[in-house]
């Protein structure tokens, strides 16, 4: 992220020095001045090939499907990741150094994105019941996190024999944040912070149910009680959620959404003018074959090799993953 506001910010510079007379002098030593012409070149070399890209696809995927992403659509991503962060939201992004603005282009980039993948992807039945095996309803449920398996297996033992549940929740539970009210954790899926592989085993539960063996995840081991599983169902009358599940998986990937930007730009007819930078959208039209199944079938296609292709996404998703 720090690395794209910088070449951005570079590369605007230059181009505003560009438009003035070049012969201006920008700096002076006792060993001589800086131009314009000078700090232009500078700029350019540095940063103008990954800049440009960044630049020109951005004003495509918006030319494109710039109606298809509201400012309401982009709000909502980022109150996601205000209420993952909570109180430190505003200094993590000060860690960060990246700016709120910042944060508000690169979610809507990301959004673009998932809008080209969206309306060109061809999934297969097989591809939606594998996203079905991650995909979980919203649940509700208290749980108590404590830091080994023996201990959790203990607890179970004690929970199966008629102990309370928020009692011993609020006796041993390592989650300061719910242990005080009995374990209660707040609404939760797949995309939760706790984790798929938490959902995946808290959704196999009843309302009312235990988890009969601990659940691992980063934080330790969890024991769940489930309060509201509305359960999964079936896989065909969930594809509009697994299809976000998919085209999320697609954004997320380089080489799965180059494919799809190199029909972005093909249909934008990008021409650059400036033989320096010629290159600079090379990452999406030269040929190279790919392995996706749903991936459209474009002679245009190409594999990812540049980062910056997918810098604005990386930045929320990273910044969405690092709260787990």
């Amino acid at each position: 992220m720090k690395k794209i506001i910088l070449s951005c910010a570079a590369l605007l510079l230059a181009v505003t020095i560009a438009g003035c007379s070049t012969d201006k002098t920008v700096a002076t030593t006792t060993s001589g001045k800086i131009t314009q012409e000078q700090l232009y070149n500078e700029l350019k070399t540095q940063y103008g090939t990954t800049t440009l890209q960044t630049m020109l696809l951005n004003n495509v995927l918006e030319d494109q499907y710039g109606d298809k992403v509201s400012k309401k659509d982009t709000t909502a991503e980022l109150d996601k990741l205000k209420a993952i962060y909570g109180d430190s939201f505003d200094a993590t992004l000060k860690q960060s150094n990246i700016t709120l603005d910042a944060l508000k282009t690169n979610i809507r980039t990301t959004l673009l994105k998932k809008a080209a993948v969206s309306a060109n992807a061809k999934f297969t039945d097989a591809d939606y019941k594998r996203a079905f095996e991650i995909w979980t309803p919203k649940m509700t449920a208290q749980h108590i996190l404590v830091a080994d398996e023996a201990t959790a297996k203990d607890l179970i033992t004690k929970i199966n024999a008629g102990e309370d549940f928020a009692k011993l929740a609020k006796e041993n539970s390592t989650d300061t944040t719910t242990k005080n009210d009995g374990g209660k954790l707040p609404e939760f899926d797949y995309t939760s912070s706790l984790g798929t592989d938490f959902a995946a085993a808290a959704v196999k539960l009843k309302d009312g149910e235990v988890s009969p063996t601990p659940i691992q995840s980063q934080s330790g081991y969890h024991i769940v009680k489930m309060t509201k599983n509305p359960g999964k169902g079936k896989w065909e009358d969930r594809k509009k959620e697994l299809k976000e599940i998919l085209v999320t998986e697609i954004t997320s990937d380089n080489t799965k959404l180059l494919p799809y930007l190199a029909q972005v730009v093909k249909k934008a007819n990008v021409q650059i003018k400036e033989d320096d930078l010629k290159d600079a959208m090379a990452p999406f039209t030269q040929p190279a074959a790919t392995s996706s199944s749903s991936a459209p079938k474009a002679k245009d296609s190409s594999k990812a090799t540049s980062d910056t292709a997918t810098s604005s996404s990386d930045s929320a998703a990273a910044t969405s993953s690092s709260a787990k």
